[in-house]
């Protein structure tokens, strides 16, 4: 007995010190992307992905968009795209897990917590994992490649309904799966505490809601679509091109009833009817703050056991956390720049979708977990005791997220005058030049904060 306690005292003691580390990791690569040094923020997030240039491979999928979507900002477009393109091996060999892994894993989570499982890809990570390698390409002109990186991009918002329908689903037979598998069936208490008007008002006191977000319609990260609009709008070779950028255009000032939008949209109807020309134009691309993230909030709550009485425990749960936006916008020869996508918005409609599965899973782990401590105090105080200790450190919330994403996207364009624009944003003001042998400009500007200087990349076309 006791070296059993030894054992589940060591256990839980080893479990509590782990659960610091990543949140220390996340912290360090979150000061360095918040204050602008995305060539430190690239190599600890590189390191922490596992990637294998010989394989390419990576080990942890988060770590790897991490540091794909950091290698972007540090300019070496190349290796950003090899670790994308790793990541997105290992995400399809998640996906094609057999059933005894995923079994094992939710076993695992079901004994210990979330933090068990293997990061599961949200569907805005798969989208924008696309979306930053058609921009490596379009950063580098390869706008061939860009185009078939737009259209994958395109082709996972398409799946993106069908795909939650189908989670909710299978995460719903999961649940019912493990609790005909335990001797203790706790489907009816978790219906119990789900259901009970004060779980939901403790919740909401806590900043957890159910129903703040609503996505994009379909699913669409606006940002996407119109980015693959702007590449037909300014690469395009015929009617049919321009014609499909005015219909991704419609899409998104459908979507945002954005003036800059709608001027896009007509200038790609023009286009299309060959009574214009977008010569001398540039457009400016603004990734302003940075978008909301999860925390790991606690209560005690009510769980209903065997009887009408009632059981407080305590549990962890996830929550999101807004971060700032650096300005409100960014103004270039004049014109200020309008959002076209929310990321708080696309986080928070798919973070709500999900979470009632969330809360269910952890209701049941500690609903199996207090029954069986109860079960061992019983014979054994003492190894009751050191089982509750396990309890408390086991209990963690999972609060994995794609931390490089900015609060919103914003855009306009403008008449270039010269061979410069200048940029102004906040206190700064930046010139930039341009090549005036080319006829169209791409202006990418990324502002992580209002305390460092934007980040200005420059595509001639």
């Amino acid at each position: 007995m006791k070296k059993s306690l030894l054992l589940i005292v060591t256990t839980a003691a080893l479990t509590g010190c782990a659960g610091v580390m990543p949140t220390k990791s996340n912290q360090e690569f979150t000061s360095a992307t918040h204050s602008g040094n995305y060539t430190a923020a690239s190599q600890f997030a590189l390191e922490k992905s596992g990637f294998d240039p010989e394989k390419q491979t990576v080990s942890d999928i988060l770590w790897a968009i991490e540091a794909g979507a950091a290698l972007n900002y540090a300019g070496d477009y190349e290796l950003s795209n090899q670790v994308f393109d790793a990541t997105e091996k290992s995400m399809k060999e998640v996906d094609q897990e057999g059933f005894v892994s995923n079994s094992l894993q939710t076993g695992l989570s079901m004994v210990g917590n979330d933090t068990f499982l293997d990061y599961e890809q949200t569907q805005y990570d798969g989208v924008m994992t696309n979306t930053y390698k058609a921009w490596n390409f379009m950063l580098t002109g390869d706008y061939n490649n860009a185009r078939v990186e737009w259209n994958r991009a395109e082709e996972r918002q398409r799946r993106a309904a069908e795909f939650f329908a189908e989670q909710i689903k299978e995460q719903e037979e999961k649940l019912k799966e493990e609790g005909e598998d335990s001797k203790f069936n706790p489907a009816e208490f978790v219906a119990k505490t789900l259901n009970s008007d004060e779980t939901r008002a403790m919740l909401e006191e806590k900043g957890v809601t159910f129903d703040q977000w609503k996505p994009y319609e379909g699913f669409v990260n606006p940002y996407t679509t119109y980015s693959y609009g702007l590449n037909l709008l300014l690469n395009g070779k015929s009617s049919s091109d321009f014609n499909k950028a005015a219909d991704a255009f419609k899409r998104v000032y459908g979507l945002t009833n954005s003036a800059q939008v709608k001027a896009d949209l007509d200038l790609a109807k023009s286009l299309a009817k060959g009574s214009k020309s977008t010569d001398n134009m540039v457009w400016v691309i603004f990734e302003n703050g940075e978008s909301m993230v999860k925390e790991e909030f606690r209560l005690d709550l009510p769980l209903f056991l065997f009887t009408e009485d009632v059981a407080y425990t305590g549990i962890a749960l996830p929550r999101l956390k807004a971060r700032d936006q650096a300005f409100p916008n960014i103004e270039v020869e004049g014109v200020k720049t309008e959002v076209i996508a929310d990321m708080d918005k696309i986080i928070g409609a798919e973070f709500e979708k999900n979470y009632n599965m969330v809360l269910t899973r952890e209701i049941t782990r500690t609903i199996l977990k207090t029954v069986a401590q109860k079960q061992i105090n019983d014979s054994n105080p003492l190894a009751g005791f050191a089982a509750g200790v396990l309890q408390g450190a086991m209990t963690k919330a999972d609060t994995r997220t794609f931390t490089s994403l900015p609060k919103q996207y914003q855009t306009a364009h403008v008449k270039r005058s010269g061979d410069s624009i200048k940029v102004k944003a906040g206190n700064y003001e930046i010139p930039v030049s341009l090549d005036t042998s080319s006829k169209r400009h791409i202006v990418h500007v990324k502002a992580a904060s209002s305390s460092s200087e934007p980040l200005i990349r420059v595509i001639n076309l």
